[in-house]
């Protein structure tokens, strides 16, 4: 996937912290996976960034079971389009 400007990517992070249901998202698994893909994925500037994101271990929980779940479903949208863009076509 093509890399997100910061701007880019701290906007997309504030845009899914404002859509969480419940203060509690900022530690679910599912915000979290979200948070550790894009480090995965992103250069030594954006993780600056995304260090504000992580907590300690200890601190994260499993999902809540919301539905919809707006991290989850950012999370969801992100791999699709990253496999997407894997796809080659002849």
């Amino acid at each position: 996937m093509s890399t997100l400007s910061n701007a880019a990517l701290q906007s997309s992070l504030d845009e899914t912290v404002e859509s969480f249901p419940h203060e509690a998202c900022l530690t679910c698994e599912c915000f979290l996976g979200l948070v550790a893909q894009l480090d995965g994925d992103a250069d030594a500037n954006s993780r600056q960034i995304l260090k504000a994101y992580k907590v300690d271990r200890k601190n994260m929980h499993a999902c809540l079971g919301c539905d919809p779940c707006p991290p989850g479903d950012k999370y969801a949208k992100y791999i699709r389009q990253k496999q997407a863009e894997k796809i080659i076509t002849l």
